[in-house]
């Protein structure tokens, strides 16, 4: 049940992106001025492309150690199964493509363990595939989800080697 609803949502993600292709140019991979990284394919915005009318409920705010930094035109949805309140879902779109992530989670102890990771196969400048697989790389590494008042950290690694910092729009 747990893979058809991420290859609904997916498939969902995939028409958006056919008929809002627009929305997905331009931009800097950074979100830092001077940083010097563009990816030709990042979202103009911080609206969900699926459906451009909202906006993701979080953004992408960078890394504890990684110099790689985030952009609040990362968006990031964070969602658990209705049937089974262990299923936490990811989703959103990075650096290049959108993905979607199923993790088993212990509520109690924030706890993660990757189901699976699937994405978009769209193409972007090097520099922006290079961060993107650090981004993923990470996710799939995730250990542990803390929810904040405006934020989200996921941890990775264990013991930990990285935090990615997703903050409330």
């Amino acid at each position: 049940m747990k893979k058809l609803m991420l290859l609904l949502g997916f498939l969902t993600v995939a028409m958006a992106c056919k008929n809002e292709a627009e929305d997905m140019a331009g931009g800097d991979l950074s979100g830092k001025p001077g940083a010097g990284m563009l990816n030709p394919n990042a979202p103009k915005s911080g609206k969900d492309p699926v459906n451009p009318r909202s906006e993701t409920f979080y953004y992408f705010a960078g890394y504890q150690v990684s110099k790689t930094a985030g952009s609040d035109k990362m968006g990031m949805d964070i969602g658990k199964a209705p049937d089974n309140p262990t299923q936490l879902y990811v989703s959103g779109y990075s650096f290049v493509n959108m993905y979607g992530a199923g993790y088993t989670c212990d509520e109690k102890t924030g706890a993660l363990k990757i189901k699976e990771l699937i994405a978009t196969e769209m193409a972007g400048s090097e520099d922006a595939n290079k961060a993107e697989a650090e981004f993923f790389k990470n996710l799939q590494e995730a250990t542990r989800i803390i929810f904040e008042i405006q934020q989200v950290q996921i941890l990775v690694g264990n013991p930990v080697k990285e935090v990615m910092f997703f903050k409330k729009r």
